[in-house]
């Protein structure tokens, strides 16, 4: 299993970050959580065909987690049109404001081809290639759904927390926590190290990458770096562009 690292900016994108998307590659097949902008442009400018991508898997609806995906899947439906995959988003009206975009300036939209599905608490998604299971998280208020995905496939386990409850990280994963994995890929853009680090000392995990990052001094870095002497696994805060094969 290939991860690569195509945005890894906070809520707002910066010149040398975008916004959150991560791809991965499993076997002959290419799957996405999460669909910042620009997304559609990025496969291209990693010469990932479009041919290739079987799923795309939300974390949630925030805007820096879903705008690219509109392009891809327009991308998709009207010029790479051998392209099929699934779009996982958490929430039914997210999925209808989603259709409703895709067919303003247009009179149809393919979805035999381009499959617009809720995510679903358990396992959601299976190919043959990856299996992915949904787990609800608190990230959102007021009832808006969001969830952390664990991705297996090819004998590796990997776990995306997607962003979490904003105080105390309560939500984190709970298969992160009681099961060992290869890597865990942990978003901290509304929470200080302080608060995330007490669960990373306690998973059985062979790597742990931080993404999503909101640090207005570097000081969040420099704790993370500084984790790596104390724990026996590496922990790193990944840029754009960073490949990382589990």
């Amino acid at each position: 299993m290939k991860i690569t690292f195509l945005g890894t900016s906070h809520g707002v994108p910066l010149a040398s970050r975008y916004c959150s998307s991560t791809l991965v590659e499993c076997g002959d097949n290419a799957y996405l959580i999460d669909g910042g902008a620009p997304v559609a442009d990025l496969l291209i400018r990693y010469g990932i065909p479009y041919e290739k991508l079987r799923g795309v898997f939300v974390t949630h609806m925030h805007s820096d987690h879903t705008f690219g995906l509109l392009h891809l899947c327009s991308l998709a439906d009207w010029y790479f049109r051998q392209s099929s995959f699934d779009v996982f988003l958490p929430e039914e009206e997210g999925i209808d404001a989603f259709r409703r975009l895709l067919l303003v300036g247009d009179k149809s939209f393919d979805e035999e081809r381009i499959r617009l599905k809720k995510s679903c608490s358990g396992v959601m998604y299976a190919d043959g290639c990856l299996t992915v299971t949904a787990i609800p998280t608190r990230h959102l208020n007021d009832g808006f759904p969001s969830f952390a995905y664990l991705l297996e496939g090819e004998g590796k386990r990997v776990v995306f927390t997607g962003d979490l409850h904003g105080q105390d990280a309560a939500d984190f994963p709970a298969p992160a926590l009681q099961q060992p994995s290869d890597a865990i890929v942990c978003e901290m853009a509304h929470f200080g190290p302080e608060v995330i680090f007490p669960y990373v000392e306690q998973c059985p995990t062979k790597s742990f990458l931080f993404n999503h990052i909101y640090d207005s001094d570097g000081e969040a870095y420099r704790k993370i770096e500084a984790l790596n002497d104390r724990l026996p696994i590496p922990v790193i805060a990944v840029s754009d562009g960073d490949v990382f094969q589990v």
